[in-house]
């Protein structure tokens, strides 16, 4: 019987998935307005606790997020329109180049690659393109982000209160969603920090070694960088493909090793001496979340598929059937009771 209940549960949650990923239009805007009214949060309780008005502190708060983030867009969608002027000429060029390279391994080692460099290159061409649509379509839904986030900033000062009624009317205990969100609103703020620094050091080093658009790498790195695992080896790949021909294999080399610096000390040392261990996902659950939400909800689904799963996670956790996923999904084993974990 428990057997069945759990097939039935699963394939509720195949059902769930389906009618997620139909509805992804209207649910990715409500997610990311959502995440940017927690994160939000610290500027809306500070106005209030100095005696502003609800209503005008939301408006100050959204005021405070626009004047933020719409010189940061308009900035990058002017680096991105000047790429794109010059993108014909760099495709053309790393073509020829990939094509010197497979002359040289033909004359130097008698090996000929089964790999066509001109579709691989057409294939970073598409990605490239794709990126710059899915950018576009999260600007033209920006506005409805922005109302959206507008109605759950004035609902979040009585959320505790709600909460704490929905629990006296013995509806479910949301107290740990909650803390959750709280984690939440550490792991963004932290996550920016640490971004905002490897943008920095990004954009420091190409500026260095000369590459064009050392600006726009500086800020795809800071974007990228909010993808856990995959996102920093993304934004690494247009800069050394610049630095293959504009500079050469040298300099590309530089590039590729510096990126990989700078993320391996910001991302496996800095960032989890800020985080601690209270957020509890293990580091590979952390990168099949990310193929999951982005299969799931595209770019948006990478950008928010952490703050995602702790939710996730949470759910699972107060569940009788799935409470031993949210036990898999975790950062430390869980030893027997009365025996110490695992070191």
């Amino acid at each position: 019987m428990r057997g069945m209940r759990l097939l039935m549960a699963l394939a509720c949650i195949v059902v769930i998935i389906g009618a997620l990923k139909l509805a992804g239009d209207l649910l990715v805007p409500v997610m990311l307005a959502f995440f940017l009214t927690v994160i939000s949060l610290p500027v809306l309780r500070t106005l209030r606790e100095h005696g502003v008005p609800r209503f005008p502190a939301v408006l100050m708060t959204v005021v405070v997020d626009i004047a933020v983030l719409s010189p940061v867009a308009l900035l990058s969608l002017n680096l991105v329109v000047e790429f794109q002027n010059k993108f014909d000429y760099y495709n053309r060029e790393l073509t020829k180049k990939a094509g010197e390279f497979q002359a040289w391994l033909k004359e130097e080692f008698n090996y000929e690659m089964k790999i066509d460099p001109e579709k691989v290159i057409e294939s970073v061409q598409a990605y490239v393109l794709n990126f710059l649509g899915g950018a576009a379509e999260f600007l033209k839904d920006f506005t409805f982000v922005l109302i959206v986030m507008i109605f759950f900033l004035l609902e979040a000062g009585g959320f505790s209160r709600k909460m704490s009624a929905i629990q006296s009317a013995r509806g479910p205990d949301f107290g740990r969603f909650v803390a959750t969100a709280k984690d939440v609103q550490k792991y963004l703020g932290i996550k920016t920090v640490i971004s905002a620094v490897t943008g920095l050091l990004a954009g420091l080093l190409t500026w260095k070694l000369g590459l064009d658009f050392a600006l726009l790498w500086g800020m795809v790195a800071f974007t990228f960088n909010y993808i856990p695992a995959v996102g920093s080896i993304i934004a690494s790949i247009p800069p050394t493909l610049l630095a293959i021909v504009d500079k050469g294999p040298g300099t590309a080399t530089v590039v590729l090793l510096g990126y990989l610096a700078i993320n391996m000390v910001l991302g496996n040392f800095v960032e989890p001496m800020l985080l601690g261990r209270r957020f509890g996902i293990s580091t590979s659950v952390v990168v099949l979340s990310v193929v999951f939400w982005g299969w799931l909800w595209g770019l948006a689904g990478m950008f928010l598929a952490v703050p995602l799963t702790m939710l996730l996670k949470v759910a699972l956790d107060n569940s009788d059937e799935f409470r031993w996923l949210a036990i898999a999904m975790g950062k430390h084993d869980v030893a027997p009771e009365g025996e110490p974990p695992e070191a």
